[in-house]
């Protein structure tokens, strides 16, 4: 067997890992050992083709795993969306919040939700009030400190 053959070989088993760990640690190696393999194919050295695979290697860990990892950074700061995004935000009591009559709505942003409080207490409309949670399709909230 060709031993440029095998270079291509270890770089495709590499790069089929590389699809499965997305950790950009086995890619790098595999396009490494396909430079080798070209290398080898021109007919150069062993010691050429170890010196192609090592330096290629070695360049693109270092030149790809920085940018991986910033963008790994970015991904888990994204921002809170969907009704997570109203968890801790502050609103105006529409309806006085009333747990024995099961009355209650808070204005959130320009949203309307209806409202219940975390501790059973009466919150009087016209009130700020905090959500606590989001519990299907009502709003959970806290009397705020009013300024």
């Amino acid at each position: 067997m060709e031993s440029w053959l095998i270079w291509i070989i270890i770089g495709a088993i590499f790069i089929v890992a590389e699809i499965f760990s997305v950790s950009f640690f086995a890619g790098p190696i595999g396009l490494a050992c396909l430079v080798a393999a070209l290398i080898n194919y021109a007919g150069a050295t062993a010691t050429w083709q170890l010196l192609g695979f090592s330096v290629t290697s070695v360049g693109l860990l270092l030149a790809v795993r920085p940018i991986w990892k910033r963008m790994m950074e970015d991904m888990s700061n994204k921002e809170v969306s969907g009704i997570d995004a109203y968890v801790g935000r502050q609103g105006k009591i529409t309806e006085t919040v009333d747990p024995q009559a099961e009355t209650g709505r808070i204005k959130i942003g320009g949203e309307d939700w209806r409202a219940v409080s975390d501790k059973s207490i009466i919150i009087e409309e016209g009130s700020l009030a905090t959500v606590i949670r989001i519990e299907g399709s009502k709003a959970v909230v806290s009397v705020s400190e009013n300024p």
